[in-house]
């Protein structure tokens, strides 16, 4: 299945990201949480439901690790990083308006 959202695009057959035809280089948590984000789009997502669905039910991490992983997203994504929003409080939520 290939999932588009304003010119990112995520071929999951062969776990790729492009962005505007560019391939974009992602580790597998990285793939992963971006992809959890444009299957929930305009969905406000906790981090611990992030890290229940991402990293699944056995991490014990620090829930901060979601930050990270979101900051390199957004660099990599480049102008379109701007998708993805912080929610105060809450966690994270791609969002293209």
């Amino acid at each position: 299945m290939i999932v588009k959202k304003s010119g990112i695009k995520i071929d999951e057959k062969a776990r790729t990201v492009t962005v505007d035809g560019k391939n974009i280089d992602m580790s597998l948590r990285e793939y992963e949480l971006l992809k959890y984000l444009l299957d929930n789009v305009g969905v406000a997502l906790s981090r611990d439901k992030i890290l229940n669905n991402v990293w699944n039910y056995d991490y014990y991490g620090d829930s901060r690790t979601i930050d990270s992983h979101i900051k390199k997203i957004r660099h990599k994504l480049g102008k379109k990083g701007k998708y993805i929003k912080t929610v105060r409080g809450i966690g994270y939520k791609f969002e293209t308006k």
